[in-house]
């Protein structure tokens, strides 16, 4: 399903969507064709489903335009090993 037709269905509220077709322009990700999973009624609720979501499972509000996610990389974490001083 395309995002503006999402939009249309569940105007000004959370939904929690998995990513069919994508792609990656100037390190961001632009989803252009979702499948929506639910409805999510508040944002306590959609906070509890973003932490969940697994995959390309993500929550989203419909009164964005489009769908892009910044990319970023992580961070290595470099430390001591535990056995030195």
């Amino acid at each position: 399903m395309l995002w503006t037709e999402v939009r249309d269905l569940f105007p000004d509220q959370f939904v929690l969507l998995e990513e069919l077709k994508s792609h990656y322009e100037d390190r961001k990700l632009h989803i252009e064709e979702v499948a929506v999973i639910k409805p999510i009624p508040d944002a306590q609720e959609a906070m509890k489903e973003l932490f969940a979501a697994k995959n390309e499972r993500f929550v989203y509000h419909t009164s964005n335009e489009n769908i892009i996610i910044e990319v970023r990389s992580k961070p290595m974490i470099r430390r001591k090993p535990s056995h030195e001083s």
